[in-house]
């Protein structure tokens, strides 16, 4: 299947389960935080359902290939800054642009929202992504790069 057909979604209560087989993937490539994503949300402990927040996935066939977050940054006290969450492709889906599709939009949908987007990673491939679309590295609790958003 190409991945031309793919199709932008969002996450919601009736497709969260969906992320199944993508948690599965994540688990065998040493990443844990997909499951955890379905599990807070069934327990509504983070359901990506506060002002501004969304969880996009990326939808090929009938299987979620790719899944990125945005919501209120948690370890900040400030709602005006989001978070990007829960970056993740599948491992036979990389290297297609899907991250850097799944981040435009994460940016798009946070700018009518947040005045600036905060992330931690510490993989090589993701911070080239990220600051190839404008983040920059910083020093800071809870954060290895920052976006500063003009509405």
């Amino acid at each position: 299947m190409s991945l031309m057909n793919f199709e932008l979604i969002t996450i919601t209560d009736q497709n969260v389960k969906t992320l199944i087989d993508l948690a599965r993937d994540a688990r065998q490539d040493g990443y844990r935080f997909v499951q955890r994503t379905i599990d807070e949300w069934l327990l509504r402990i983070n359901a990506f359902s506060k002002d501004g927040e969304i969880l996009n996935g990326i939808l090929l066939g009938d299987k979620i290939i790719a899944i990125g977050g945005l919501n209120i940054d948690p370890y900040m006290d400030d709602p005006s800054i989001g978070r990007v969450r829960h970056m993740y492709v599948h491992r036979d889906y990389r290297e297609n642009g899907l991250s850097k599709v799944l981040m435009k939009k994460i940016i798009k949908d946070a700018k009518k929202s947040f005045r600036l987007l905060r992330l931690s990673t510490n993989n090589e491939v993701a911070v080239a992504l990220y600051e190839n679309l404008g983040f920059e590295k910083v020093k800071v609790h809870k954060a290895t790069h920052v976006l500063t958003l003009k509405k």
